[in-house]
């Protein structure tokens, strides 16, 4: 770690201090960088692909057209460690220049939101249940009021009177879970359990028997993967029941990894118009669209929209970032990739959730 942070700082005193980056030429357009900080390996390396591939069908569509400035995206593997996206918002800042990064999810988000803030760099990311943004902070990910009162209604709907919530020790998790936590109870629904299991934990059969000691008549789960799949599948192999539901993150789990329990649901949180997958498809093949990758679509776009709108002051050649994300919170009202999202002054964005359950290797939605 030390190694690679003292040749982070060499190569961040060597462009400081010796080596000249050229000047635009007359006639080029400046650039505006994008830094994508995103999980490229591990367990959810699907969910970094998917989102890699969104941000790039993004800027091509920005680069066909005849704009102020020329877009490029430079992308960045954070493993899903937070140490690694700090590095690497550090090289993309510093040694880069990006005017812009963005994340995904609550483990590596918020030290890319630490990090870009006292660099007055915009901070894009997709965070399920993230309302606490610094200044230069902008989330797409889905809120939980909106995650919660789609869950409620589904338990009332299934006349739930007793819940185990259950999920990884994460930022992530922990904001969804203790919202939960909070309200379940001022709405007659009892928390017989609330169990919060570090990250790489895999063996879960103690717990689980523990629970079942309790009689809930729904598990509530939202972890960081692959804490949910082997939940579930520890869980099924246990008590052979399918009374277990997400908070939302079972709908971030591929179709292709997902045990195959026919009548598990979730809020889902996915998204996608069918206009945004045809073209998702048209670009990449027969690909599914991932956790996050239509709210990030939508929320560079909202970015880029207002790099080309916002005007520039005194000498500046591109807008400066404040300017440009005070335009992104007045747009109020932005139907994309994602669907219809409500932007509010704060940096925080509201969508619609829906609850779909999971039939034949597919999510099906819920009817009302």
């Amino acid at each position: 770690m030390k190694k690679v942070l003292l040749s982070l700082l060499m190569a961040t005193s060597l462009v400081a201090c010796g080596e000249k980056t050229e000047a635009p030429k007359e006639n080029e357009k400046p650039v505006v960088k994008i830094g994508a900080i995103l999980p490229l390996s591990g367990n959810l390396a699907y969910i970094g692909e998917g989102n890699k591939k969104a941000l790039q069908l993004l800027i091509k569509k920005w680069n066909k057209k005849d704009t102020k400035y020329k877009y490029e995206m430079i992308i960045e593997d954070d493993m899903l460690k937070p140490q690694q996206a700090a590095i690497n918002s550090q090289k993309l800042i510093n040694i880069d220049k990006a005017n812009v990064l963005v994340s995904v999810f609550g483990v590596v988000d918020r030290v890319v939101d630490e990090i870009a803030n006292k660099n007055k760099v915009i901070s894009l990311s997709c965070s399920y249940g993230k309302n606490n943004l610094p200044e230069y902070g902008f989330n797409v990910g889905t809120q939980n009021e909106e995650i919660y009162e789609a869950t409620l209604k589904e338990l009332k709907k299934k006349n739930a009177k007793k819940v185990a919530l259950v999920g990884s020790n994460s930022a992530i998790s922990n904001a969804t879970l203790d919202y939960a936590a909070e309200n379940l109870p001022k709405d007659g629904i009892e928390i017989v359990a609330n169990e919060k299991y570090a990250i790489g934990q895999i063996d879960y059969r103690l717990s689980i028997q523990k629970i079942e000691q309790e009689n809930p008549d729904y598990y509530l789960v939202f972890g960081v993967e692959p804490m949910n799949s082997v939940f579930l599948r520890q869980y099924y192999e246990i008590t052979g029941n399918n009374n277990i539901a997400s908070l939302g993150a079972f709908s971030n789990i591929s179709t292709k990894m997902f045990p195959p329990i026919n009548g598990v649901w979730s809020a889902y949180l996915v998204g996608g118009t069918e206009e945004f997958r045809n073209s998702y498809r048209e670009e990449y093949g027969d690909s599914d669209i991932e956790a996050c990758s239509a709210n990030l679509y939508d929320g560079l776009d909202m970015i880029i929209n207002a790099f080309e709108t916002t005007e520039l002051k005194d000498n500046e050649k591109i807008p400066n970032n404040a300017n440009v994300l005070k335009n992104v919170f007045d747009i109020g009202v932005w139907e994309g990739a994602f669907g219809k999202m409500s932007v509010e002054k704060n940096g925080i964005v509201r969508t619609d959730t829906e609850i779909r359950t999971y039939k034949d290797g597919k999510w099906v939605k819920v009817e009302e």
